[in-house]
């Protein structure tokens, strides 16, 4: 199925609903799910039109992930086994071929539509006014300048992600889960939110720092189409949980908002 403009135009009203109608936690960082977020066509087509192995970046490859010393990770480290592309860069959503790639082209265009952005910077509004030092509501919309990223990932074996706070460039962070193979642990597979055990701790640089150091209070359903979201800041640790009794595989969807003044 192929996202024509009248689908899109009754796709964008219905995911934009679920947006503004979401709930949100506030503690230790604003942050929340949104259950069964794309509409039932679209997320039945997501999976049929799945790209193949070899159309994926490894983080290692891409670079995307460094240590606390801002280097490159081993090929041993457990973030080396997410592979991603990059749909809203040109030469990467090209690697996708045929049928794949007219599907995943529109299917961006949805997500980086005007409506959805609008919709998530309503629903984390109070942060951003205050981390943007703003007077009023409206100038999120008068004076940032934002755009959205969408990395298609696929995650395998052991991977894992140590406790950060993201790219400090980024205003908000949603994940929409598509599928695992590991049916019984849907909890422990899902973006998880930490507290440093130190109190007061914070990180700008959106390094990895390791799990010990930090105490798991949530963790996101892994269930197809459940979407986590999460407003960025010096405190928005989060991270993902190594699976240790088996081999597992997930598929799921990035969307980063970056926001700056004009």
């Amino acid at each position: 199925m192929l996202v024509t403009k009248e689908k899109a135009i009754s796709f964008e009203s219905e995911m934009a609903y679920k947006i503004y109608n979401s709930k949100l936690n506030m503690y230790p960082f604003a942050h929340g799910q949104i259950e069964n977020f794309l509409p039932a066509d679209l997320i039945n087509s997501v999976l049929d039109y799945w790209p193949s192995h070899k159309e994926f970046t490894s983080n290692r490859e891409s670079g995307s992930i460094l240590n606390t010393k801002g280097e490159a990770l081993p090929e041993d480290h457990p973030s080396n086994f997410r592979h991603q592309i990059a749909l809203t860069e040109k030469s990467e959503i090209q690697q996708i071929k045929g049928e794949n790639f007219e599907f995943w082209n529109s299917f961006t265009g949805l997500l980086c539509s005007r409506n959805i952005i609008n919709a998530f910077i309503s629903l984390y509004a109070h942060n951003l006014v205050k981390r943007f030092k703003l007077k009023e509501f409206n100038e999120l919309f008068q004076k940032m300048h934002y755009v959205p990223r969408i990395h298609l990932i696929h995650d395998k074996t052991n991977y894992a992600l140590g406790p950060h706070t993201d790219n400090e460039g980024k205003v908000i962070v949603i994940l929409i889960y598509f599928e695992s193979d590991l049916k019984e642990s849907k909890n422990t597979l899902g973006t998880s939110v930490y507290i440093p055990k130190s109190p007061g701790f914070s990180c700008s640089r959106g390094v990895h720092h390791n799990h010990e150091d930090f105490i798991r209070v949530f963790s996101a359903s892994f269930q197809k189409n459940n979407a986590f979201s999460f407003c960025r800041s010096d405190r928005s640790f989060h991270g993902v949980e190594k699976v240790m009794e088996q081999s597992v595989e997930r598929k799921l969807l990035q969307y980063s908002l970056y926001g700056k003044l004009r």
